[in-house]
């Protein structure tokens, strides 16, 4: 028995918050939820922890990260980053409180998924996009980490052998998001020039040739090139030059990533299971297509990314007059390393404005915050409170999406005990994390 005692207990219900309560686990299991404490139950425990002046909260579920498994990498399938870094990011995900994660690279194979669960104490789960028409928007983008397996593989088979939703659809890779900012344009122009380049200057490239709703009609040479002038570019690219490149890497996917939308609707629809697609402005209209052909959980991912405050604000409120609709918002990195998001405000618009279901990390170019992070931010700004938080990371992403994590998201009795003390009021700082009842990380690093 294990007792965490005189803790501010957040349940995940989205409203119960719980001075000075106790969590008792019995194996895997929590057994017991109580305010007070009695002394005498010491006794029987095998460990006893005081969490005076913690928090104790239920381990959060990332529904929404790349680059977790050892298979193909992003709706482009690219070729992953291989082992190591895999690990890594893991560990990133444990460590920040999140003890459930599903994979959204979506042509992995569940042997591919096993073989990584098997070297990692992270719940991993996973989604599938193996449909012809999004793998073909693979190969067009780039397409360098998928073999025969990943071709012959269908979403039918992925749901037998455990998948639990269809996704992501879409993405900053094959639709012209973040992907095409730090990977694909940065590494096309060191191919061309031999020139290397940050995210932000890729970025320019891309928004003066495409626009932020990513259309060939938008070109206009003069633009281009003040662009290139304004971010130092112009000594080694041309107009031309930049158009071809961005061409090539960004708009050629992105009408067959489009048309993979209509195809995942209707087999999500035909199945009968969740699906999660990149909701941006590129792909914004067609996610209201869908949204009218009836899909039960319909996952409108990073809803509050790339969209000015106004429009993302706009375009949700209009979503989520369709049935099935679920608003994610991501958090990305704009408390930390600030480079694909600078600022949180469209996510605190988004609590403010209490539009979003569910909440997750995104990947950000591995650079992710933690949810905890979003969250304790969101709460020193007024703008959610800590019960209704803690909920969006937890009972409402297993509502969304019924496989994530059965018998978790929630610290009531009977549930698997995966959970996290954390400091109080400063939750994202995460000091002892259980994994069915079994600690497998304490004061920042790993221990299983």
């Amino acid at each position: 028995m294990l007792v965490l005692k005189n803790g501010t207990i957040v349940t995940g219900d989205g409203q119960t918050l719980m001075e000075k309560g106790s969590l008792i686990i019995e194996g895997e299991k929590i057994s017991d939820v109580v305010q007070g404490y009695d002394p005498g139950i010491e006794n029987y425990a095998e460990e006893v922890i005081n969490c005076e002046g913690k928090a104790i909260l239920p381990g959060m579920i990332n529904h929404h990260q790349h680059g977790v498994t050892f298979g193909p990498i992003f709706a482009s399938g690219a070729q992953n980053y291989g082992r190591e870094r895999i690990l890594e990011l893991l560990d990133r995900n444990l460590l920040q409180g999140h003890t459930t994660v599903m994979n959204v690279d979506g042509f992995v194979t569940m042997d591919e998924v096993k073989e990584t669960q098997k070297n990692h104490p992270i719940r991993i789960k996973t989604a599938t996009t193996h449909m012809p028409i999004n793998y073909e928007a693979g190969l067009k983008c780039d397409g360098s980490g998928l073999e025969q397996k990943h071709a012959l593989m269908t979403v039918e088979k992925m749901f037998e052998d455990g998948a639990i939703c269809i996704g992501e659809v879409g993405g900053g890779h094959t639709l012209g998001g973040g992907g095409q900012d730090y990977l694909y344009i940065p590494k096309a122009v060191k191919n061309a020039t031999g020139r290397d380049m940050d995210y932000l200057q890729a970025r320019a490239m891309k928004l003066s040739v495409l626009g932020r709703y990513i259309e060939g009609s938008y070109y206009d040479r003069d633009r281009v090139a003040q662009a290139l002038k304004e971010h130092h570019l112009d000594g080694f690219l041309t107009p031309e030059q930049t158009k071809d490149i961005v061409f090539a890497t960004t708009l050629a996917s992105v009408k067959l990533a489009l048309d993979g939308y209509m195809e995942a609707a209707l087999m999500a629809q035909k199945l009968d299971v969740p699906l999660l697609v990149h909701n941006a402005p590129t792909s914004m209209k067609m996610v209201h297509e869908i949204a009218r052909v009836g899909v039960k959980r319909l996952i409108a991912a990073h809803s509050n990314y790339l969209f000015t405050l106004e429009e993302c604000l706009e375009n949700t409120k209009k979503l989520r007059q369709y049935p099935g609709i679920i608003i994610d918002a991501a958090v990305h990195d704009p408390f930390g390393a600030k480079r694909l998001v600078a600022v949180p405000d469209n996510l605190f618009a988004f609590f403010k404005e209490d539009v979003v279901d569910i909440i997750s990390t995104d990947f950000a170019a591995g650079s992710f915050d933690s949810m905890l992070e979003a969250m304790q931010h969101g709460i020193e700004h007024h703008v959610i409170s800590l019960p209704k938080a803690i909920a969006l990371g937890t009972k409402n992403v297993l509502e969304a999406i019924p496989g994530i994590a059965p018998n978790l998201g929630l610290l009531q009795k009977g549930y698997t005990a995966d959970v996290l003390i954390t400091s109080y009021p400063e939750i994202s700082k995460v000091e002892q994390i259980f994994i069915g009842g079994r600690r497998v990380a304490k004061d920042g690093k790993r221990c299983a």
